[in-house]
């Protein structure tokens, strides 16, 4: 292993396991990378005191013969959303900033179980919701692969922590696109899996609100995500809303992915026009696709009815954003920040009439990608209509050369997929003439979250030259405004 930086998590696990390396020389080396590029990138907004010591007793607990775990000694990243016991978890909101659980979330949890070591925590927008990863606690962390460009969100640390070689396996979560759209800008790979497979615990609502929030795996490798989704995944009580366990072998989708010879895949660029998507990422996004054509697999271009899709969103957003956030906006709004403000305000306009319509038109529009999925095996799309934006510049108003009344219209395509709780894999597709990295998502068929991982293992098969890691040129970076770059994602029921 010539680098543990740029190393899988597969691979670091096999040098410690073969006695070739240790969890504390593993750690050694992420920590000093993580000392000379993160005041720069700021993926990792509290760190582990006690990452070497655990480590270090891992090398202890190996060199008395006990038996490795699957993930022993591996670094990762949680986002700063999920609970860790003993280390501050802040959600990147004042309102939380003094907040040390006593706890583990169950992913973290399980993570640890395995033998991964927490490294640090990962840099989030406020309670996780924007698509730009800065807060009034730790600022705005940058992407490394053009450090005045945004990292993406709400797991933006984690994506960036990825791509900036802080760790090679990283915990996101994702209700919009919040795992897809940084690992797209980061040229990682990022899991939503299907609702309830991993359990989320400690949590505000047990049963979700409307559309399910879900935690995944965020990494750098297909193999690594499913080695993740291997450790993650399965029921548990506290969390009442998980799958039972129905024996997936992760790990055997990523590793020996069926044939695609004969797979029907519908490859849409804009969802049907509504997504305003670059030319530049619809080209690369055709390419991607075309992988899976000479992999054997019918790629058509073709996409469902989607016409209802902003007032869905609309209105169970705002259903959610009540739920969580209406009494912590009456006690703390002063404390919170533009982005997460305009949100919360939008859900409290909205009426219950327009929530629940919209959550009955959510029904319907499920019915329609059902039956679109008995015709094809998967769906294919630009994770993202555009490549990551600058931080130092007011959000474009134009996408290629069409006018955009709201340049975040470019994520509909992660939360098209996301009312439907079907299982997605984001993938990396190439860097754009800029440089900047553009992805794909492969959506699977209701609960085959094996299945979608065998496909994205097999186009990384054909694709791997794509999936690297960037040269950080530190002294490219320009001093970033205290004001917010994002207005916060805020979406109005069609009239």
């Amino acid at each position: 292993m010539h680098d543990a930086t740029t190393a899988s998590a597969l691979e670091i696990t096999g040098e410690i396991r073969a006695g070739r390396s240790s969890a504390a020389a593993v750690m050694a080396a992420h920590l000093a990378r993580i000392a000379e590029y993160n005041p720069i990138v700021n993926a990792i907004c509290t760190a582990n005191p006690e990452a070497m010591a655990e480590a270090e007793a891992i090398d202890a607990r190996l060199a008395a013969g006990e038996a490795p775990r699957p993930l022993e000694g591996v670094p990762f990243i949680a986002k700063d959303n999920l609970w860790t016991k003993g280390l501050l978890t802040t959600y990147g909101s004042r309102v939380m900033e003094d907040f040390i659980p006593d706890r583990d979330s169950i992913a973290v949890e399980r993570m640890r179980a395995a033998g991964a070591v927490l490294i640090g925590k990962s840099n989030v927008p406020e309670f996780a919701h924007d698509v730009n990863s800065a807060n009034y606690l730790f600022g705005t962390t940058r992407n490394p692969w053009s450090l005045n460009r945004t990292a993406g969100g709400s797991s933006g640390g984690s994506g960036a922590g990825l791509a900036a070689g802080f760790a090679p396996l990283a915990l996101g979560t994702d209700l919009g696109g919040s795992i897809r759209g940084p690992s797209s800008f980061n040229n990682t790979v990022g899991i939503r899996p299907s609702p309830g497979r991993v359990p989320a615990w400690p949590t505000d609502l047990a049963w979700g609100a409307m559309v399910s929030s879900v935690t995944g795996p965020m990494t750098r490798s297909v193999a690594d995500a499913a080695a993740m989704m291997a450790v993650l995944s399965g029921p548990d009580d506290r969390d009442p809303a998980t799958l039972p366990d129905d024996a997936m072998d992760y790990l055997a989708a990523a590793t020996a992915p069926p044939p695609m010879a004969g797979k029907r895949i519908a490859f849409s660029p804009d969802i049907n026009g509504l997504v305003p998507v670059d030319p530049e990422v619809a080209r690369m996004a055709r390419a991607a696709a075309d992988r899976f054509a000479a992999l054997g697999a019918e790629v058509v271009e073709d996409c469902f009815d989607a016409s209802d899709l902003v007032e869905i969103i609309a209105g169970t957003r705002s259903y959610a954003m009540v739920a969580r956030y209406a009494e912590r906006y009456e006690a703390y709004s002063e404390k919170m920040t533009p982005p997460l403000l305009a949100q919360i305000e939008a859900g409290m306009r909205t009426d219950i009439a327009a929530m629940t319509r919209a959550e009955r038109m959510r029904g319907d529009y499920w019915q329609r990608v059902r039956v679109f999925l008995e015709t094809y095996d998967y769906i294919v799309t630009p994770t993202v209509g555009v490549p990551a934006f600058r931080l130092d510049a007011p959000l474009p108003t134009k996408i290629g050369e069409r006018e955009v009344a709201r340049y975040y219209d470019s994520f509909l395509t992660t939360y098209c997929f996301s009312v439907t709780g079907l299982p997605i894999v984001a993938v990396p597709a190439g860097l754009s003439a800029e440089g900047l990295p553009v992805g794909i998502q492969i959506v699977g068929r209701r609960l085959r979250d094996d299945e979608v991982i065998a496909a994205a293992a097999a186009y990384e098969g054909a694709a791997g030259e794509l999936f690297r890691m960037p040269e950080i040129d530190l002294s490219q970076a320009v001093e970033l405004g205290e004001a917010f770059s994002s207005p916060g994602l805020v979406l109005k029921r069609p009239m």
